[in-house]
């Protein structure tokens, strides 16, 4: 392969913007603790005064001597004795009356006085729970104008909030107020989303490549020798930032040009959705159509139907963009000297009118490639003292002052460097990950920012570090992996006809043995736009795990073991006992691509990380491609995964390609963008918005070449006699009707390009089981962390007051034995939410989660790593612990080449393949050793 990078040489680590100590500030535990005691206490007192209505019961009701109006009142006080209520002044009385009652008119006296106290007590704590949701939402707004990281992930997330705020203080409104309450709970939940979770989103969440590197020296950290995959206390060292214009809100300027007065420069090319009916040549017969689908005018996401007859001066436009975007200038020359044209006699204004009247239908596109900023590395020091992050776009004009200047403050006019393009570059720290020096541009079609720009920009922001990831560490990552994928396979194996078999799709229900174009499939499929469209459906979506459906299968006995080990801390799962339940072997179970582990990283003792999930590789990394080889230099990861793909083709004879579809809506539109990492393109003709200037480098397939039929179980698509294998390198599932497209193309893609290994969410295979212990593989990896079911009958009632509700929390809590800190959710599909049960936050984070994800439980799983055993350190929050996830390309021990003849081996189901022939499955010449063993 000779200098070709390893697919898995480079990891990238997402930083969270904010230390979770910040995010912890809002409990309480002394408070939560008193609320707990209090409760025990009146459980207690419940306990005595029902024992004292027994005693009533046995030794004085029955008493000949009471009068009648006497056993009617101590009836009465038993009553309420048992319902757990402690006497009262006058029930004390009574029995201190009665010479049979003894000592029992003492214990209630004992009674009514605990309880007297009790009431005091709880009027105290109704005065802290009050004091304590004022300091709550002080504190958040303390916490948000203090950082930086906070007001622009709220100026990026929800503009009005800090000035809303800054409003309602200076007319004097409180944080006891339903308004600022409400605007408090929000704050929260965004310091929450910016501390627990490490999604990179604006500085929410910041990327930073570390090399994976043999480990040197003595890399154990005392625990066994067990090495973690990030030395702790790891510092990342200078930021930076890129900001990309929003490729959705771009189209919808461009499609709203007057083509009549544009630059000759200006590209063109056909919409991204569209077909000739029938293919090939129908523009003389009078018969064909063009068909296509187009962002209707009555809203951005919303798509309509344009039929169009074929004409030949129609044709004539479409034959010059067959092959992608073509400058306007061009394509007019062209056209005016073409027999089809001169036949209808326009001159050059009229030709510019019938173009843009086809962009104007939405039937041709203009093309721009996005503008992109990125600003100079700026040490964590530099932005700490001025109180300012690098600034890839100007920043939005707010009339009001979102935090106060504190005394000492340093002027505007000497802050940091802005971001502009004429701004010098600042280094890295010594000794960190090596960017060069770079200062800000601005690439792209148009000038710089305006300073109202801000909302139609996406800003990744990015870190350096000093540290690697130990290759022994990586590999103890891969060993658990290949246990995890035998779970995943008899889980599977449970759920499927085959194991590994693709889920038959309704869209390819009519294939057989005869090719049929794409268009005349889709055409049957597609919405005509009469109708609203169906909402989306994701072919492959995690349901997590599911009850045995075939008794005595290795997937009903691997429950039944979980399910009598549910009282313990940890289960671990290991090959001995996988090989006793019939798992395949490792080298059938893993898939035979690379794969791209989004990790936790722990500290040891014990496993190394807890694995989230293990997709395709080339996904997960796509958008972060161009600017992490703008602002450091070189990103080897696009590059080792082309030589994987490039080798596959060599062996095979088929042709990967991607398949682009546009964003229809402004939010996350730019998940879209990704690196050229094949030589074809299909979908949408216009590659700039996703793949930038790069994207011209390969060459377009249209989709009314390709046709699809089925082999077998399988679908294969073919154009122009040669078997494609499209993918599609994006994070975000499409939205209508581009969801049919890309189920029907990536339906025959690569059988094991679709693979995805998770293995939490196993509440569904255990119904009604209320804990359920965490789950571990080889000792090496976290598969499913512990996991509490939780009633929501047990939750107070939206009526309650603050104080019900925070005792009914931390009742709850202690009653299920539920951590501090946790990940709360309705259903297993559902998104987790970071909840910490000694804050008042809690309350509203719980309702919410009540509201808006329906079901008859919450499923609470406990947070790892702990907010006390994180492995990072920022010096952008003076050194406070920071949560970081790992995105690890695995194997990391194979290259390109050895990658692609098992990816070769698996399409083809050759008899050479190394190790055992498994189709749809992973060979291996050989087990690997364990990193740790001998």
């Amino acid at each position: 392969m000779g200098d070709t990078p390893m697919p898995g040489g480079t990891a990238l680590l997402r930083v969270a913007g904010m230390p979770l100590a910040a995010w912890a500030a809002a409990g309480s535990p002394d408070l939560f603790a008193r609320l707990t005691e209090h409760a025990r206490d009146g459980e207690r007192r419940a306990g005595r005064a029902r024992a004292l209505a027994a005693e009533l019961g046995d030794t004085v009701v029955p008493r000949p001597e009471l009068t009648a109006a006497d056993r009617r009142a101590v009836l009465a006080l038993r009553r309420r004795l048992h319902s757990g209520a402690a006497p009262r002044p006058a029930d004390c009385r009574l029995l201190e009356g009665l010479s049979v009652a003894g000592d029992l008119a003492e214990e209630a006296v004992r009674l009514r006085r605990d309880a007297a106290s009790a009431d005091e007590d709880l009027r105290e704590l109704e005065r802290a729970v009050a004091a304590e949701r004022a300091r709550v939402g002080e504190l958040g707004w303390s916490l948000v104008c203090a950082a930086p990281v906070m007001r622009a992930f709220l100026d990026e997330a929800a503009p009005g909030v800090c000035a809303d705020v800054v409003r309602r203080l200076a007319e004097g409104e409180s944080w006891h107020g339903q308004r600022l309450r409400k605007r408090g709970a929000y704050l929260w939940r965004a310091l929450g989303r910016a501390a627990a979770k490490t999604t990179p989103r604006g500085w929410a969440g910041q990327v930073v490549p570390l090399p994976v590197a043999p480990t040197t020296g003595d890399a154990g950290t005392g625990d066994g020798g067990a090495t973690p995959l990030i030395p702790p206390g790891t510092a990342p060292g200078a930021l930076a930032a890129e900001a990309v214009e929003n490729v959705h809100l771009l189209r919808g300027r461009l499609g709203g040009l007057d083509l009549r007065a544009a630059d000759p420069a200006t590209f063109l090319a056909p919409a991204p959705l569209h077909f000739l009916d029938p293919p090939g040549d129908g523009a003389d017969t009078g018969t064909g159509v063009l068909r296509c689908w187009v962002i209707g005018p009555g809203g951005r996401d919303r798509m309509r139907q344009v039929v169009l007859r074929r004409t030949r001066p129609l044709d004539a436009v479409l034959r010059q963009l067959a092959d992608g975007p073509r400058e306007l200038g061009d394509i007019e020359t062209t056209l005016l000297g073409t027999a089809a044209i001169r036949a209808a006699d326009p001159g050059p204004a009229v030709l510019r009118g019938f173009l843009a009247h086809l962009v104007e239908l939405g039937v041709l596109q203009v093309c721009a490639a996005p503008r992109r900023r990125s600003t100079e590395w700026v040490s964590p020091e530099t932005v700490r003292a001025h109180d300012t992050l690098p600034r890839p776009v100007p920043a939005r004009a707010d009339p009001h002052q979102v935090r106060p200047p504190a005394p000492g403050a340093v002027p505007a006019d000497d802050g940091p460097p802005t971001a502009s393009p004429s701004a010098p570059a600042q280094a890295p720290e010594p000794g960190e990950h090596s960017p060069p020096a770079r200062p800000a541009r601005d690439a792209g079609p148009a000038s710089g920012a305006r300073a109202g720009d801000a909302e139609t920009w996406f800003i990744d922001s990015y870190r350096t570090v000093s540290a690697a990831v130990p290759r022994k560490a990586a590999e103890r990552v891969q060993w658990g992996l290949a246990i995890a994928a035998r779970v995943a396979w008899l889980r599977d194996a449970d759920r499927l006809p085959a194991p590994r078999e693709r889920v038959r799709l309704p869209e390819t229900a009519a294939l057989d043995e005869r090719p049929r174009p794409l268009g005349e499939i889709l055409a049957r499929t597609l919405p005509d736009g009469t109708a609203p469209p169906s909402p989306p459906r994701t072919a492959h979506r995690y349901a997590g795990w599911h009850p045995a459906r075939t008794a005595g299968s290795g997937y009903a006995r691997l429950l039944a073991h979980l399910a009598a080990h549910t009282g313990e801390e940890q289960v671990d799962l290991d090959d001995t006992l996988l090989d006793a339940l019939g798992a395949p072997p490792a080298r059938t179970a893993l898939p035979a691509w690379p794969l791209d582990c989004l990790l936790r990283p722990l500290p040891g003792p014990g496993p190394v990380a807890v694995l989230e999930t293990a997709s395709p590789a080339g996904i997960l990394d796509a958008r972060f491609a161009a600017a992490l080889h703008t602002l450091y230099g070189s990103y080897d990861g696009p590059d080792g995964y082309r030589a994987f793909l490039t080798g596959v083709e060599r062996l095979t004879g088929a042709r990967f390609v991607e398949l682009l579809v546009p964003p229809l809506a402004e939010r996350a539109a730019n998940a879209v963008r990704r690196p050229v990492v094949t030589d074809r393109w299909t979908g949408d003709p216009d590659p700039a918005p996703y793949q930038g200037p790069a994207g011209s480098a390969a060459r377009y397939l249209p989709l009314d070449r390709i046709t699809l039929r089925r082999l077998g179980p399988q679908v294969i698509a073919e154009a122009d006699g040669r078997r494609i294998l499209p993918v599609h390198h994006a994070t975000r599932s499409p939205l209508p009707p581009y969801d049919v497209l890309v189920r029907l193309l990536t339906a025959a893609g690569h059988p094991a390009a679709s693979r995805v290994i998770r293995l939490d969410g196993p509440a569904e295979a255990f119904p009604g089981t209320a804990h359920l212990p965490r789950v571990t593989v080889g000792g090496e990896l976290v598969v499913s962390p512990a996991l509490w079911r939780v009633p929501r009958a047990r939750l107070w009632r939206p009526g309650d007051s603050d104080l019900a509700k925070a005792r009914t929390l931390a009742a709850l809590r202690h009653g299920a034995g539920l951590p501090r800190f946790a990940f709360v959710r309705g259903a297993c599909r559902a998104k987790p939410v970071p909840v910490d049960f000694a804050a008042l936050t809690a309350l509203h984070l719980l309702e919410r989660i009540r509201a808006h994800q329906p079901g008859p439980e919450l499923l609470v799983e406990e947070m790892l790593p702990a907010p006390g055993r994180l492995l990072l350190r920022d010096p952008l929050h003076a050194g406070a612990a920071v949560a970081a996830q790992l995105l690890l390309r695995l194997p990391c021990d194979q290259d390109a080449e050895d990658l692609a003849e098992l990816a070769a081996a698996a399409l083809s189901s050759a008899p050479h393949a190394p190790g055992a022939p498994a189709p749809r499955g992973r060979a291996f010449s050989g087990p690997a050793p364990h990193p740790t063993r001998p």
